[in-house]
């Protein structure tokens, strides 16, 4: 009968049991069976490491009571080989690179935890081989060394001297080195590193002599020949039988050079192109999610563009698959020929590249390459003394207008290429499904948007927000509408892009914040229930230098007191310039403004920032609320939102609320508020004011 296989054991170390759930959760969606613990002192981190024997521990950056590098050192004494692996929202790249030559087995970010289960597996993985290749050497050690020496090179170096010099050597190490024994004995062996000695596992060997005592260090050695070959030295000290003093030190060397470069070859083929030897896809996805987090993180734009020869298909069939093949090696040539050397070009098959194009120096790099790029690729190849014309379509998608993950902005710049191609080949698209749509269309759009400020075309629908327990309404949301005089209501989602590429939206957004203010004063003048309005600002609104100044005016010239006026803004807005929105929110708040986080959980804001926000509540955007009823997935995200709201004292409502199931989960989930179609549609001030009358909506 086997026997059963025992869950991984995770330690964690994390002061927020929120973060260690969402961590927790992403790991158990991946898979891993495991138990885990979590602690929050060194204490508590030194006693679980004897105490629960985890299998690999995964620990936080920034920690109230001691640091992440303090818990890897503590790590490192107890469990020298343990996996660990920090899992943080604040880490820097040169704080990265000291936890990794700290003996750190990796690191992932919050924002992008995805990556942890690959992460997990593949430090447990290292570690296993680590610990096999421990125990194999170790068996080898303990045989008969005369008889390892004669397939492996062996040194002794004396221990007598300072300079330690090599005594004695095998002819296994003649033969791997290409020296011969006179050349070496009284030589100290660093003249095997060349100028290579800066390696950090050298430091180990250096320890262990200098400790007396066994080590193994993976070392790139040269040849005398200045060939490189990869070694695993073990080094391990000789006692006098008599004193026990140590006399000499004995190296084996195991050249793993043929197993290093049948590894690199493996990695090369997982991650590039047979025949082009660019990236493939699996490599650009990699790329391109190192490219998402440094974005996130420290607001870098990049561009994706998608690269599709024209004709190929006719050029491969009519002339052959050889043929076919040269060519594309060119085109890649040539692409490669046209970036820059922290930009990425990949094959993901056929005749479809994709340039990842990082280093923007200016607004329009990715234009100006792109435009190489159908400069280049348009000349003529010439293969077996036959010129070929070729040309390519282009679609081009940036970061984070045209999407905000890997999957949204490939296939955006997919869109983009085809598009190209409709319009007739040898050119580029930018993805915008307006642009794309009718370019013309789109400029009488912004034309008529102007005219309707000047015309007063713009209207506000007003939906109610409800308190779960009571039905009261406990406030209102100001939403935007435009009546054009011909086309009839436009929906915000075709006019408010075209407005936020220009600055309408900040004259738009003026008019909607007075004419809301308006409103509920007006309410409130006529003796109907006093709730707060809430108001959308855009992210150029909020980063606009006069957003404080144009709140202030406005709530003094509709007389509508500060706190019945509720600020809503996007988790993607706020993390544009977190110092800036700080400062602002701030400003607000003091003005007694309420401010809430629309669609959270949609953005890429982290929980040590949502405690620096001054906000006062959180939406819980309707994607989650929608299936929650059904979707496990979803009611959990809910109930998360819910309860870091609650243990950060914030009101939490949820949006678009449609059936009774939906009521009920968040009812029973400790909610407090909620807008949508179950209670009222967005509808005029006129229509609105019977609902402020009546006081109250169904709460169940």
């Amino acid at each position: 009968m086997t026997q059963p296989v025992s869950a991984l054991k995770i330690l964690m170390v994390e002061d927020m049991p929120s973060d260690a759930e969402i961590t927790l959760r992403e790991l158990k969606r991946s898979g891993l069976d495991f138990e885990h613990r979590r602690v929050e002192t060194e204490a508590e981190l030194m006693r679980e490491c004897v105490e629960f024997a985890p299998d690999i521990v995964l620990s936080d950056f920034a920690l109230p009571h001691f640091d992440g590098l303090s818990a890897l050192g503590v790590v490192r004494r107890l469990r020298p080989d343990l996996p660990f692996i920090f899992v943080s929202g604040t880490i820097g790249e040169e704080t990265a690179i000291e936890s990794l030559r700290g003996g750190a087995n990796d690191y992932v970010l919050k924002t992008n935890l995805p990556r942890l289960p690959t992460a997990v597996r593949r430090a447990l993985k290292d570690a296993a081989e680590r610990a096999v290749l421990r125990e194999t050497e170790e068996a080898l050690r303990l045989r008969d060394r005369a008889v390892e020496a004669s397939v492996n090179a062996v040194m002794i170096v004396s221990a007598a001297d300072s300079e330690m010099p090599l005594v004695y050597v095998n002819r296994a190490f003649e033969r791997t080195t290409g020296y011969g024994r006179e050349e070496v004995i009284g030589r100290n062996c660093r003249f095997l590193q060349g100028a290579d000695r800066d390696q950090p596992e050298l430091e180990k060997i250096r320890r262990a002599i200098a400790e007396q005592h066994d080590a193994q260090a993976l070392l790139r050695n040269y040849r005398k020949d200045g060939s490189l070959f990869w070694n695993m030295l073990y080094v391990t000290p000789v006692h006098d039988p008599r004193s026990g003093a140590v006399t000499h030190f004995v190296g084996v060397q195991y050249d793993i050079t043929e197993i290093k470069r049948y590894q690199d070859e493996l990695e090369h083929q997982a991650n590039h192109d047979a025949l082009t030897g660019l990236a493939n896809r699996n490599l650009l996805r990699d790329r391109l999610q190192q490219s998402l987090a440094l974005a996130h993180r420290y607001e870098r734009p990049f561009s994706l563009a998608f690269i599709d020869l024209d004709n190929f298909k006719l050029v491969n069939d009519s002339l052959g698959h050889d043929i076919g093949d040269r060519l594309l090696k060119i085109a890649g040539e040539r692409l490669v020929s046209c970036v820059r050397e922290g930009d990425t070009v990949a094959r993901l098959g056929g005749d479809e590249f994709v340039l990842l194009i990082t280093e923007q120096d200016r607004d329009d790099s990715v234009y100006r390459i792109v435009q190489r790029v159908m400069a280049e690729i348009s000349q003529p190849f010439v293969i077996d003394q036959r010129e070929f014309k070729v040309t390519c379509s282009v679609g081009i998608a940036n970061f984070p207008r045209d999407g905000e993950d890997a999957d949204t902005l490939l296939r955006n710049a997919d869109t983009a290429m085809y598009r190209a191609k409709d319009l007739g080949r040898n050119t580029f698209q930018l993805y915008s499904s307006e642009m794309n749509a009718n370019f013309g269309e789109r400029l009488t759009l912004e034309t008529d948007l102007w005219n309707a400020l000047e015309r007063d075309e713009f209207v506000l629908h007003y939906q109610p927000k409800v308190d779960l327990k009571t039905g009261r309404i406990i406030g209102m949301e100001a939403l935007l509408r435009w009546q054009h005089p011909v086309n009839g209501m436009i929906p915000p989602g075709k006019f408010i892009p075209v407005a936020e590429e220009s600055s309408l939206i900040v004259q738009i957004g003026k008019w909607v914040l007075r004419e809301a203010c308006r409103q509920n004063q007006a309410w409130q003048d006529d003796g109907l229930r006093y709730v707060p309005i809430a108001v959308n600002i855009s992210a150029r609104q909020l980063h606009d230098k006069d957003l404080i100044e144009t709140v202030r005016t406005t709530l003094e010239s509709t007389r509508l007191r500060a706190e019945y006026l509720e600020i809503e803004l996007t988790e993607s807005a706020v993390m544009l310039n977190t110092d800036q929105t700080i400062n602002t929110m701030s400003v607000l708040r003091g003005m007694d403004v309420r401010i809430s986080l629309d669609d959270f959980g949609t953005g890429y804001s982290s929980l040590s920032y949502l405690k620096r926000f001054p906000v006062t509540g959180l939406k819980i955007d309707q994607s989650f609320v929608r299936d929650i009823a059904y979707d496990p997935d979803d009611a959990a995200i809910v109930r998360a939102i819910v309860a870091v709201a609650q243990e950060l004292m914030l009101d939490v409502t949820a949006e678009g609320v449609e059936t009774v199931e939906q009521l009920e989960f968040l009812k029973a989930h400790g909610c407090g508020e909620a807008q949508g179609y179950y209670f009222a549609r967005p509808a005029p001030a006129s229509e609105i004011r019977a609902l402020l009358e009546r006081g109250s909506l169904p709460a169940a």
